[in-house]
């Protein structure tokens, strides 16, 4: 690795170090808890991104304003105990996990794909995916205020990397991933709706566009690796869900979303090793 790809790298880092930071910010704000169930039996909403983004850091429970050195991505929760300075009410534990998940995953995408315009896409993913997660997990809800403008802006960076290479079928293979993977999320959510909420089907859509865009030129490729991707979600929401039950009780909900977005990093990252043995990468 040459002098300015080390300084690239270490700059990167220390870039997602507060862009997990700014995700926690997301996870904390988002969503809006719900005096009665919605329409679709949920506890849960979202607030407007205006309320999410306004503001400076403050404590949710006494409003106290974060000072600067009480905002340091990992070493403040711990210094601070998990608790705010001035009231003592914790502060979530996903704090130090996402601040930390968010460099790390960054390392581990510029591992496996190198400097390239082709890690626009993932380095997308990796807020993204970790602020639906965190928040499936917490609420249970996979929230469309995310998923959709994320897609969109999914679509924009992939378009953006197949100009650069030269490369349009590669739009073509994220369109078959797309529906490779969310394909069957739909119709079982369409067959049986109280086993999976639609806005997994919406996470699917996102994720399978990107699964797939990573799966090269092969358009044979893009389906075998949806499906991997598939495979992997459905086993992992498997070990989710007994931890869940375990927590929770057995008529606990399960929430699928941290199982779907693991299971696609994991593709887009291991794409040519998952790949490489059916030849077709």
């Amino acid at each position: 690795m040459s002098g300015p790809e080390v300084v690239a790298v270490v700059f990167g880092t220390i870039a997602f170090l507060a862009i997990g930071s700014f995700t926690c910010v997301v996870i904390d704000r988002l969503p809006l808890q719900l005096d009665e169930e919605n329409r679709f039996g949920e506890l849960w909403d979202t607030r407007p991104w205006s309320e999410v983004f306004g503001g400076t850091s403050r404590c949710s429970s006494c409003g106290t304003a974060v000072r600067p050195w009480q905002n340091i991505p990992v070493i403040s929760w711990f210094a601070l105990r998990g608790r705010c300075s001035s009231c003592g009410a914790p502060i979530p534990g996903f704090h130090p996990w996402v601040e930390l998940a968010s460099p790390l995953l960054f390392l581990g995408a510029v591992w496996a794909i190198g400097l390239d315009w082709a890690l626009l896409p993932v380095l997308w993913l990796i807020p993204v995916g970790l602020a639906i997660a965190v928040i499936d997990l917490r609420t249970l809800i996979v929230p469309t205020r995310i998923v959709w403008p994320a897609f969109f802006v999914s679509v924009a960076l992939t378009v953006v990397v197949a100009a650069v290479e030269g490369e349009w079928s590669l739009l073509l293979s994220a369109l078959i991933g797309l529906a490779v993977l969310a394909g069957p999320f739909f119709v079982l959510w369409f067959l049986l709706p109280s086993a999976m909420g639609f806005g997994d089907v919406r996470l699917a859509v996102l994720l399978g566009w990107i699964v797939g865009f990573y799966a090269g030129t092969d358009l044979f490729a893009a389906v075998i690796l949806a499906l991997i991707c598939m495979t992997a979600a459905a086993l992992l929401g498997l070990v989710i869900g007994v931890g869940a039950m375990g927590l929770r009780g057995r008529k606990a909900k399960v929430p699928f979303g941290p199982a779907l977005v693991i299971s696609a990093y994991g593709c887009v990252v291991l794409a040519a090793q998952i790949l490489e043995p059916f030849g077709v990468y």
